[in-house]
């Protein structure tokens, strides 16, 4: 047996050595790299499959990569565009500033040869959240005295009631213990616009003691009649925004909404007197 299989051995090395020098002599005859070749074909698959994974793996860290940069310069713009809407909302707010002083300025050189006047700042409101009465950063000081009318280019504001040397108290014409005869300006009837306690807190006005026969309507502007010697004649006050009749037609009262937007009141014009 073991000469049988030392026989097989011999028979068997022989063909591998034979198949090597075939392989060697087709490789040095034909220039071609038999087991090379079939070295390739055999790991084809797998480095596709590596390559693939390789490919995909430098995809998905550039697009990493790009994402990072695009939420860098994303928040990049973000802050430009903030800034730039603070800059936009500074400038429209020093427009609307300078032509509100500009208007102020102008009242108070409308008014200069009969009155004398004084400019002021609003500087805080009353604290129960209304706009009944307001504080101004000018006092005593500067001329002002309890009983003297505040004003705006768009109409009356109210009046003082208290003023110490650098600040003074304003009871507005929305403030419940506030009144002032006024006149319809379409139709010369006279009446009194006077704060209400219902109404106060909506910012409108009440208008009373109205002739019956008087014909309102709805959007007659008021202005000042002149009379109790504290608001000087023609200055306007607010336009009836609804009327409340008896069963007879007759007039009970209407309500009132001052020209003067309070939500948005900056700078007044203080009258301390007639100039004589």
């Amino acid at each position: 047996m073991s000469s049988f299989f030392r026989k097989k051995g011999v028979q068997i090395a022989a063909a591998v050595t034979a198949a090597v020098l075939l392989f060697a002599a087709i490789a040095h005859f034909c220039g071609v790299n038999i087991i090379s070749s079939a070295l390739r074909t055999v790991m084809s698959p797998f480095q596709n499959g590596v390559a693939y994974i390789t490919n995909k793996v430098k995809d998905t860290t550039d697009f990493i990569r790009e994402m990072k940069s695009y939420k860098e310069e994303n928040e990049r713009l973000i802050t430009e565009i903030n800034e730039l809407k603070r800059q936009n909302r500074d400038v429209t707010n020093y427009r609307e500033e300078n032509e509100r002083l500009q208007e102020i300025l102008d009242l108070k050189s409308s008014m200069s040869s009969n009155y004398s006047t004084v400019a002021a700042k609003v500087i805080a409101y009353s604290s129960n959240n209304g706009y009944d009465t307001i504080q101004i950063n000018k006092g005593s000081l500067a001329g002002v005295a309890a009983g003297n009318a505040v004003i705006t280019p768009d109409g009356v504001v109210g009046k003082v009631i208290e003023a110490a040397p650098t600040w003074s108290l304003v009871s507005t014409i929305l403030n419940p213990d506030n009144a002032m005869g006024v006149k319809i300006s379409r139709t010369g009837d006279v009446a009194v616009v006077e704060g209400d306690d219902e109404f106060y807190k909506q910012n409108y006005c009440k208008m009373t003691f109205v002739d019956r026969g008087s014909n309102l309507i709805i959007g007659d502007l008021l202005e000042t009649s002149g009379s109790g010697g504290v608001y000087p004649a023609g200055l306007l006050v607010g336009a009836i925004r609804e009327i409340d009749s008896d069963a007879m037609g007759n007039l009970n009262y209407a309500t009132i909404e001052p020209l003067v937007d309070f939500g948005r009141l900056y700078e007044v014009v203080v009258i301390n007197g007639i100039n004589y």
